[in-house]
C-alpha cells in the first residue's frame, strides 16, 4: 500500500498571525495556558453584560452585581459601578471559540488570576472575589468551602458546561503585589502560591516548614488542595520579617514545588550551599526562588537571585529538575529584566540573560527545555532572528517583543510583534506542542494571536517541536523560506534544492520534499547520527540580498517518534468508521524512529527486499494503556527512508468496541504524541 505522508503546504499572508482573536470588549486577559492537543485557554475578568458565552456554558448570565466608587471632583459622590465575574474561553488550534463562560457571583468583584489545564483538558481556575458590599446574599459559586477568604480556587469540566468544584480559601489579600500562582498535578491535586495579610491567620497542616506569618502585612503561603477540593494537603507559610510574594509556581515530577516571588526581608529563608545566601544590602526588593519537599515540610533549597523591581515573576521547571525563572531587573535594569535558569540542585546558575522589557516578562517552556518568554518594548532593542515574524519595529508605540533560549542558554529565536498602538504591559506568552506561540496583549481591545514567531522545526507527523532525530522528516516554519507559489518534489522524491530552497543540518543537505515561503518539508540527514545538537540553515534565493536566511539550533535525539497513519490488517487506514478487528494486526507509519541496521540513505526510498533494516533502539507501543505485541519494527518498503513501519498484534485483552482508543509508541527513551484509532 501507499501512504501519502507529506503535509499539504500552509499558505498564510506574510507576516500575518496564523489567527487572531479579538477578546470581547470590558474584558482583560490575565492569564493564558495551552493544553497538548494545541487549545488555547484565557482568563480574567469582565464587566460586560453581552459576553459572548456559549450554548450551554456554565455560567451564561453575567452577576457581576454592583460596587460603590468614590468620584473625586468638586464632590465626593459614591456610585454603583458593575462589579467584574471572571471568565473562561476555550480556543481550538485554529482559533474558533470551543466555549465561553462566565464564572463569578454578586461578591466585591471576581478575577481569576491563573490557569491550568490537566490531561482530560478539565480547567482549573485560580483569584480572588468577595462578599456583596451592599447586603444582598451571595451568589459566587462554592461547592467545598475550606474557610472564608478572598481567594477561590475553583474545576470546571472539559468542555465548560459543569463545576466540578469550587472553593474559597483563607487569604486575605495584602495592600500592594498580591498574586496568586497555581499548577496541578497528573492527579489532579492543586498546588498554590499566594501572600495573605492581616490578623486572620491561614491555617497551616502539622509538620508545615513554617506554621505561622512571619509578617503581618505580606507573608508568603504555599499550599496543596487534594483531587477534590475539599481539603489541604498541606500549607505552609513562606517568608521573612518583611514583606514577601510569591507569584509563580511548578512542580515536578515527585511533587516538589517550585516557587518564585520577591521579598523585602533580608532575613527570607534560604539554604546552605545555595546560589545566593546573602540579601544584597542596596536593594530594596530581591527575587527568590524555594524547592520545597512534596510535605511542604522543609526546604530541599532556597536562594536570592538578584535585585528586582516588584513586577511579576514566572517560574517553570524542566524535566531534569532545573527551574527558569524571570523577572523584572532591579534599578539598573529598569528597561529590562532577566531570564535564568538554576542547576538542578540551586547551587549554580546555569544561565542568566538579559531581556530587554518595560514591564513585566512572562515565560514559558517546552519539554525540550527552551524557554519563551515575552514583555513590552523597552528601550533597549531585540535583535530579530533570521526568519523572524516580525524582524523590526512598526511604529512608535504597540511592539511587544518574544525570544526563545535554549536549555543552555543560546539564543534561538527572537521576534518582535505589533500588537496594537496602546499595547504597553508585559504580554502573556504560551507556547504549544509544535513551537507555535500564542501572545495575548492590549489596551483597550485585547487580542490573542497565534504565530510561528522564527524558524521551527516540527516532526512532520505529530508537530512536536525543537528536537530532530537522523533521518527524521520535518517540516520547517517561518517567513521568507521558498516562494510564494508552493515548490513539490515530483514523485514525492526528495530533492537537494526546489523552488530556490535548500536547507543543511550541521552543514549537511537535507533533501526537499515541498518548499513554500512559510513552510519547507524535508528530511533531516541521517549523517547527524551521534551529536547532540545541531544548526538548521534555510537558505532561499542564495540568500541575502536577493534571497533570504534562517537559521535555528536544535537538540538532536536518538528517537523522536511521530505517526503518521495505522493501517488494518487489510491495508485500509483506520478510521472511526473503519475500525480495526479485535486480535488483528495492525501497522503503524510514521517517522523519527532513529538509526536502522543496515543503515539507511538520506533521500532515498526504502527497497522492496528479502533483507529489511531494522530499527536499532527498544520500541514499545501501548493501545489503551495496554501493551500491544511488537511484531516488525523498521523500514517501510516503498516509502522514503525517513519513514518507518511498525507491525503489532492488538492486545488479546483489549475491550472490544467502536470506541476510539488512545495508541502511542516508545523508541527508545522517547515516547509519540498518542493518536487515536478506532477497534471493534
Amino acid at each position: 500500500m501507499s501512504i501519502l505522508f507529506l503535509l499539504a503546504p500552509c499558505v498564510i499572508a506574510a507576516n500575518q498571525p496564523r489567527f487572531t482573536y479579538a477578546v470581547p470588549a470590558n474584558t482583560t486577559v490575565a492569564a493564558m495556558a495551552v493544553d497538548t492537543a494545541g487549545n488555547t485557554y484565557l482568563t480574567g475578568s469582565t464587566t460586560s453584560t453581552t459576553f459572548p458565552v456559549t450554548a450551554g456554558a456554565l455560567q451564561t448570565q453575567y452577576s457581576g452585581g454592583n460596587c460603590s466608587e468614590i468620584l473625586i471632583g468638586l464632590q465626593h459622590i459614591p456610585v454603583m459601578v458593575p462589579c467584574s465575574d471572571a471568565f473562561v474561553i476555550k480556543l481550538d488550534p485554529a482559533g474558533n471559540v470551543v466555549f465561553a463562560t462566565y464564572f463569578g457571583g454578586n461578591g466585591s468583584a471576581t478575577v481569576a488570576s491563573a490557569i491550568c489545564v490537566d490531561a482530560s483538558e478539565n480547567v482549573y481556575l485560580g483569584g480572588t472575589t468577595g462578599s456583596n458590599a451592599f447586603g444582598q446574599p451571595d451568589t459566587f459559586p462554592v461547592t467545598t468551602n475550606l474557610a472564608s477568604g478572598a481567594a477561590f480556587v475553583a474545576k470546571l469540566s472539559a468542555g465548560g458546561t459543569q463545576l466540578v468544584y469550587s472553593t474559597l480559601l483563607p487569604i486575605h489579600v495584602p495592600t500592594r503585589g498580591w498574586a496568586l500562582a497555581m499548577a496541578v498535578d497528573p492527579g489532579g491535586e492543586v498546588y498554590i502560591a499566594t501572600s495573605t495579610a492581616g490578623t486572620q491567620p491561614f491555617p497551616t497542616t502539622p509538620g508545615a516548614f513554617q506554621s505561622t506569618p512571619s509578617y503581618p502585612d505580606g507573608s508568603g503561603v504555599v499550599a496543596k488542595l487534594n483531587a477534590s477540593g475539599s481539603a489541604l494537603v498541606y500549607a505552609t507559610y513562606l517568608g521573612g520579617s518583611r514583606l514577601s510574594l510569591p507569584q509563580g509556581i511548578a512542580i515536578d515530577a515527585a511533587g516538589d514545588a517550585f516557587v518564585a516571588g520577591y521579598t523585602e526581608a533580608p532575613d527570607f529563608p534560604v539554604t546552605v550551599g545555595a546560589f545566593q545566601t546573602e540579601f544584597f544590602p542596596s536593594t530594596q526588593c530581591m527575587e527568590f526562588v524555594t524547592k520545597l519537599n512534596p510535605r511542604g515540610a522543609g526546604l530541599v533549597y532556597s536562594t536570592f537571585l538578584g535585585a528586582t523591581l516588584d513586577a511579576e515573576s514566572d517560574i517553570k521547571v524542566d524535566a531534569q529538575g532545573g527551574a527558569y525563572v524571570s523577572a523584572q531587573g532591579g534599578a539598573e535594569l529598569s528597561q529590562g529584566g532577566y531570564l535564568s535558569h538554576l542547576s538542578a540542585d540551586g547551587s549554580a546558575l546555569i544561565y542568566s540573560k538579559y531581556v530587554p522589557s518595560a514591564a513585566g516578562i512572562h515565560l514559558d517552556l517546552d519539554p525540550a527545555g527552551s524557554a519563551f518568554v515575552a514583555g513590552a518594548l523597552g528601550t533597549a532593542l531585540l535583535t530579530a532572528s533570521p526568519g523572524a515574524f516580525q524582524p523590526g519595529l512598526v511604529g512608535s508605540t504597540g511592539n511587544v517583543i518574544a525570544a526563545k533560549f535554549t536549555s543552555d542558554g543560546q539564543f534561538a529565536g527572537g521576534t518582535y510583534a505589533y500588537v496594537s498602538p496602546t499595547a504597553g504591559s508585559g504580554p502573556l506568552i504560551a507556547v504549544a506542542a509544535n513551537g507555535e506561540i500564542m501572545l495575548a496583549e492590549g489596551d483597550p481591545q485585547m487580542t490573542v494571536s497565534s504565530i510561528f514567531p522564527w524558524l521551527t522545526v516540527e516532526n512532520a507527523a505529530s508537530g512536536a517541536a525543537s528536537t530532530v532525530a537522523p533521518g527524521e522528516i520535518v517540516t520547517l516554519r517561518g517567513y521568507g523560506l521558498g516562494p510564494g507559489t508552493a515548490a513539490v518534489a515530483p514523485d514525492q522524491a526528495p530533492v537537494d534544492q526546489l523552488g530556490g530552497t535548500q536547507v543543511t543540518f550541521g552543514g549537511f543537505t537535507a533533501p526537499v520534499f515541498s518548499a513554500q515561503s512559510q513552510q519547507v518539508t524535508v528530511q533531516v540527514p541521517w549523517e547527524i547520527a551521534g551529536q547532540t545538537s545541531t544548526e538548521v540553515v534555510v537558505t532561499y534565493n542564495g540568500g541575502p540580498p536577493a534571497g533570504s536566511t534562517a537559521s535555528v539550533p536544535v537538540v538532536v535525539a536518538s528517537a523522536q517518534p511521530g505517526i503518521y497513519a495505522v493501517a488494518n490488517s487489510d491495508g485500509t487506514l483506520n478510521s472511526h468508521s473503519n475500525p480495526a478487528k479485535a486480535g488483528s494486526v495492525i501497522t503503524i507509519y510514521g517517522t523519527g524512529g532513529g538509526v536502522t541496521n543496515p543503515l539507511a540513505t538520506t533521500g532515498r526510498f526504502w527497497p522492496i527486499t528479502a533483507s529489511l533494516a531494522m530499527l536499532t533502539l527498544p520500541v514499545s507501543v501501548s493501545i489503551g494503556e495496554m501493551n500491544a505485541i511488537v511484531l516488525y519494527a523498521g523500514s517501510a518498503p516503498t516509502l522514503e527512508s525517513g519513514s518507518f513501519q511498525i507491525n503489532v498484534a492488538l492486545p488479546s485483552g483489549l475491550k472490544a468496541s467502536s470506541a476510539l482508543v488512545n495508541l502511542q509508541v516508545t523508541v527508545g527513551d522517547s515516547s509519540s504524541v498518542a493518536v487515536p484509532i478506532s477497534i471493534q
